[in-house]
Order: C-alpha cells, then sequence, then structure tokens
C-alpha cells in the first residue's frame, strides 16, 4: 500500500497569502489594490480576496445557499452565508472567520456585525483591524464572539 501523500488545502493556502498582507495600510471600503504601491484593505475585503486567490469560487453556508465570491462581502454577509461553528472551536482552527458582533456598536449593519479576522489557531487571528493598525497578527481581543467557516477552504489546494 503506497504511503499516504499529505495535500495542503485551500486553507493552509489562504493563511500562507495572508500574511503577505500584514503591515499593509487600512482604508474602510477598501477593495485591494489596482496598483502595487497603493494596497490597503478593510476587514471583510481582505477576507473575501484571500478567499478568491485560493480558488474558491462559491460559499456555501449551513441552508445550502450557494455565494459567488465576487459577491461574498460585509462581515455580517460573510457571516451569514458560511457556516457557523462554536467559537471555542473557530479559535483553534487556522482559517476559521472571526466576527464581533455587537448591537450597541454596530446598530446599522447587518446581524450586528461590524468586523471580521481569519483565525490563525492557538487564540491569534490576523486581521484589517483599522486605520491606526493596518492589517495585522494579534491575540484574539475579548469583542470576538461569533464564528464561522467557509467549508470550501478545507478541501485540497491545486497550487500550480
Amino acid at each position: 500500500m503506497p504511503a499516504a501523500i499529505w495535500r495542503p488545502t485551500r486553507c493552509a493556502h489562504l493563511l500562507v497569502l495572508a500574511l503577505k498582507e500584514v503591515g499593509k495600510p487600512y482604508a474602510l471600503g477598501s477593495e485591494g489594490p489596482t496598483e502595487e504601491s497603493l494596497k490597503t484593505w478593510d476587514c471583510s475585503e481582505l477576507v473575501q480576496h484571500l478567499i478568491a486567490q485560493v480558488g474558491v469560487e462559491k460559499v456555501t453556508d449551513s441552508k445550502g445557499r450557494v455565494t459567488p465570491v465576487e459577491v461574498f462581502d460585509g462581515a455580517g454577509f460573510q457571516w451569514e452565508r458560511s457556516r457557523s461553528i462554536p467559537f471555542a472551536d473557530a479559535v483553534k482552527l487556522p482559517g476559521a472567520l472571526l466576527f464581533v458582533q455587537s448591537k450597541a456598536a454596530y446598530p446599522r449593519k447587518p446581524h450586528n456585525i461590524g468586523h471580521v479576522g481569519i483565525s490563525l489557531g492557538n487564540g491569534y487571528l490576523l486581521e484589517a483591524r483599522g486605520k491606526a493598525y493596518g492589517v495585522t497578527i494579534g491575540p484574539v481581543r475579548p469583542s470576538f464572539n461569533l464564528a464561522c467557516k467557509v467549508r470550501e477552504l478545507y478541501t485540497p489546494a491545486l497550487l500550480g
């Protein structure tokens, strides 16, 4: 019987690409670069961009709804159109999406969700944190309280 071959998931590829974004500036509503010198991100656009970069074309949620990645934007929409998982599991699962839901802070946002980051596992995350910080890595802050995963990230990556 042949030895098992490890095949990296799209999630592993996403995390490698995500690390390259650390240190880039934050801009609310930014959709990323059109020119190399102008790279900026907001939280949900960074997530959307990275998911697309690893070849995910559609995201399937817990209800079986399929969302094209081109419209998978906005933290509340990303949470709604993914598969909810327990928060305690998500902080340990690299690639899980972590959200800040607060009725007081985000009363007009869908589902009162105003921010998203990507779990790196072991209680750390990568996020486009805000104008004063840019794209950072740090411990999961207490304000994060919801989680989901994009099932399609956990399939084998096609690297080429």
